[in-house]
């Protein structure tokens, strides 16, 4: 997990989540089009589980809300305001928040230090009460706290990252592939959090599993070769329908969906330098 990655959101007023209004999304990378005129909604404090095939353009509908990269066409609205043209930094300040799939910690930082990224100023006083907080979301954090996060496994860095992020109580929270490769136990933690958060936050959530993701989530989109496949209430559709969304005839580009340029720790904006 790299820390180059890491967008953290900034304390938002409100903490019943914020709607997020997908409108005509649309973004290619080069000549090669990852996503085309993807239109959906997601209501405020909800759960959307975003499905589908490798290179359907999942990671990239996620980096283009959280606003790592820009959009080509279309629009992202979040509780009505068009945040398409901001940036990442300014969505954070909208209490946007992103945990890509390539990770979301600081790997030399300690635990503690991990949960108080984005609080500039937190004395040893307001440190202790971040690390409190996360514990109460995952106790094992408390006993942790002085660790290293780079010796946490992978999927306590995820409980970390996910926990840094709900202590700050974010507007929307989209995470890229929450559960990929980590343990099923680890899978039911991460998930029952989320579902306790419904309500409180909104979630945009990248997942692989699609039988879990109906069961946790309120809604759900596929995408199928960057294009909308599916978008329903998860109640209102069967697993074998999901599934059979997965097969939909789509134009297939020459090619699968190019990883989003990560973002720089430093400006928190995507590098798009291209190697020579």
């Amino acid at each position: 997990m790299s820390s180059t990655d890491v967008v953290a959101a900034a304390p938002a007023e409100s903490v019943s989540g914020a709607a997020l209004t997908i409108r005509g999304l649309s973004h290619s990378y080069g000549g090669l089009e990852a996503l085309r005129d993807v239109t959906f909604d997601v209501p405020a404090g909800s759960i959307c589980a975003i499905l589908g095939p490798n290179g359907a353009g999942k990671s990239t509908l996620a980096a283009c809300v959280a606003g790592t990269i820009a959009t080509s066409q279309g629009s992202v609205l979040l509780d009505g305001t068009d945040v398409s043209r901001e940036p990442h930094f300014r969505r954070a300040r909208r209490g946007v928040a992103y945990i890509p799939e390539q990770g979301a910690v600081f790997p030399a930082l300690t635990v503690a230090e991990n949960v108080v990224v984005g609080r500039p100023g937190a004395g040893r006083r307001g440190r202790q009460e971040a690390v409190d907080q996360a514990a109460a979301i995952f106790p094992f954090l408390g006993s942790r706290s002085r660790d290293r996060a780079g010796m946490l496994s992978g999927g306590e860095q995820q409980m970390l990252a996910l926990s840094r992020i709900l202590i700050q109580k974010p507007a929307l929270v989209v995470v890229d592939e929450l559960s990929h490769g980590l343990a099923p136990a680890v899978v039911d933690k991460l998930f029952a959090v989320v579902a306790e958060f419904r309500g409180t936050t909104t979630f945009l959530i990248i997942e692989q599993y699609v039988k879990r993701s109906q069961e946790l989530a309120d809604d759900v989109v596929v995408l199928s070769y960057g294009n909308l496949a599916l978008a329903t209430q998860a109640n209102a559709v069967s697993l074998d329908q999901l599934e059979d969304a997965y097969e939909i005839e789509a134009r297939q580009p020459d090619g699968p969906e190019p990883a989003p340029p990560a973002a720089s720790p430093a400006t928190g904006q995507a590098d798009t330098t291209e190697e020579s």
